[in-house]
């Protein structure tokens, strides 16, 4: 295929299933439990020299640009559009007269322009498909704010930017992108002027590399700069560095820097960094349509991802480790629930894409895609089913493109095989019905570094893990517990049923039910196995090469 896809107007998809219902938690949580008054608005209305904020950031701006986002798909409906019109005219009137939106009284907070940065993305996205004149002009108001200031670079200051240049079409904008934030260089240029966190930042380097990837996109500009970036942070994201569950950031202190030790506790899996890697992944598509990024995409996004929040939507974590339970996060704000709410409304935006000679799907989800002359409906339950029905009508012929995951090597499209990568299917005018087939045994994936000597389980793009009080175990039990791997795995419904054995007690065998990782009392991922038959590595992570996509 081309070596390139292309963005589809997010007015074009409908989104059911499994993502749909997360998004529609992220909403609900925002509109009727979510005190925005007192837990973000007050700290701008009264501004403190130090306010009572982790951090010193509130993360506001986040919210902001996660709300216009749901309103930009319909999630939320009219009580969403309604709420993001209150806010955004809101934020306005918290303007100071040199432009600034701040919680501080005297000398602006490490984190200010932070903020700053997202409320702009949130203004100027509004304005682009509202059409709101007066979001576009607070946003140009504390765009130049920051720029008399001249402001330090901070993590989405020049997505923040470069969206403004391209709403505006002012060359400031632009301009202190190249200039102030050496937005062509190096990844290594920009490790040395100063970034707030640096490269052996997650969460930073890959905010760097979208930012990079969107500049290249607007102005055709720098592109072996940025894509050079790009192919250093996914050279570390397919080989030592990605976990399991696609979380990829770690550290026993910090625990969002690069960390290949594979352990897996404590502060592992930040949230943000999980949400960013989602984000370029889907951007790195118009650039290289290389299978892999859907493949990392859904990893990353059924794992890491929705486990980071609650099954009833009310709760987020800010680190998620796959090796044992994570904790809840105690605030609203600081950047890891709102980082998770602005991702949780952009995930429609990776479902489908246009290629030159037709549509490429690269989720397999509930949704519908309507553009004119054509519409496809996608009917599955996937991750749980193996089946996806399209229910096509054409006004004229295309080429519809699947992706094949990696972990599918016995995939058929139509009763034809299909071998990993992209698989291209010439359609007439008229309706038609297409068939894929994604099979989903049982998998051992091989443990690395920490977990050599264990073994994970994964069913398709899902891992797996063992719930204390379903399977009637404790902590004890859990330290000793061990796969009978010469036993066949049983999938179900609700998990995987295995067997088990608990050395040393009086009833040593036992029938575990593995449930989703993204649980949100899954305890334990990684086990030791009765015998090394069918152990397998990693798909998604291969050091051997990677795989043709075409």
């Amino acid at each position: 295929m081309n070596s390139i896809l292309f963005p589809v107007p997010p007015e074009a998809v409908q989104t059911g299933g499994e993502i749909r219902h997360r998004m529609d938690l992220t909403a609900a949580k925002i509109l009727r439990h979510l005190d925005v008054e007192n837990v973000f608005v007050r700290h701008f209305r009264h501004r403190r020299a130090i306010p009572d904020l982790p951090g010193g950031f509130a993360g506001y701006g986040m919210l902001l640009d996660a709300v216009v986002k749901a309103a930009v798909h319909n999630i939320g409906g009219d009580e969403m559009k309604q709420f993001k019109i209150s806010r955004l005219k809101e934020l306005s009137t918290l303007q100071s007269i040199d432009g600034a939106i701040t919680i501080f009284s005297q000398e602006p907070g490490f984190w200010d322009n932070h903020d700053q940065a997202y409320m702009i993305q949130a203004l100027v996205l509004d304005h682009q498909k509202f059409h709101n004149q007066d979001s576009l002009h607070t946003a140009l108001r504390l765009g130049e704010f920051l720029l008399n200031r001249r402001t330090g670079n901070t993590i989405g200051l020049e997505t923040a930017f470069l969206m403004l240049w391209r709403e505006t079409g002012d060359p400031r904008f632009l301009d202190f992108c190249r200039k102030a934030l050496q937005i062509e260089s190096s990844i290594d240029c920009y490790d040395r002027t100063g970034a707030p966190c640096g490269t052996a930042h997650v969460y930073t380097w890959i905010a760097r590399v979208l930012a990079q990837l969107q500049y290249c996109r607007m102005t055709g500009c720098g592109t072996a700069v940025a894509v050079g970036g790009a192919k250093e942070l996914y050279h570390r994201i397919f080989s030592d560095y990605s976990s399991i569950s696609g979380s990829c950031s770690g550290g026993f202190n910090w625990g969002e820097i690069w960390d290949s030790t594979q352990i897996g506790l404590g502060k592992w899996g930040e949230t943000c960094a999980s949400a960013y890697l989602l984000r370029c992944s889907a951007k790195m598509l118009e650039f290289e349509a290389d299978s892999r990024y859907g493949d990392l995409y859904e990893r990353v996004l059924y794992n890491a991802f929705f486990g980071a929040q609650s099954e009833d939507g009310l709760r987020q974590r800010y680190f998620i480790p796959f090796n044992e339970p994570g904790e809840w996060y105690e605030h609203e704000t600081y950047c890891c629930p709102n980082n998770l709410r602005r991702m949780m409304f952009e995930i429609p935006d990776a479902i489908w894409f246009r290629t030159s000679d037709g549509i490429a799907v690269n989720l397999y989800t509930e949704s519908r895609l309507a553009l004119p002359g054509l519409e496809i409906i996608q009917n599955t339950s996937y991750p749980e089913s193996e089946e996806v029905k399209f229910s096509i009508t054409a006004d004229q012929s295309f080429q519809l493109t699947l992706r094949i995951p990696g972990w599918c090597t016995n995939a058929t499209v139509q009763g034809q095989t299909a071998v990993p990568g992209w698989y291209h299917l010439p359609l007439t005018v008229g309706k038609t019905t297409v068939q894929l087939e994604l099979p989903m045994p049982v998998c051992q994936i091989r443990g690395t570094m920490a977990q050599t000597g264990r073994i994970a389980l994964m069913r398709g793009p899902l891992v797996y893990g063992v719930e204390l009080e379903p399977n009637g175990l404790n902590g004890h039990d859990i330290d000793l517990l061990e796969i009978d791997n010469a036993r066949p795995f049983a999938p179900g419904a609700e998990g995987i049923a295995v067997s088990c054995r608990i050395p040393n007690q009086t009833h040593p065998e036992k029938r575990v039910l593995f449930t989703r990782f993204s649980r949100e009392k899954r305890n334990r991922t990684y086990f030791p196995a009765s015998t090394e038959k069918g152990w397998t590595d990693d798909p998604l992570y291969t050091k051997a090469g990677t795989r043709s996509s075409e």
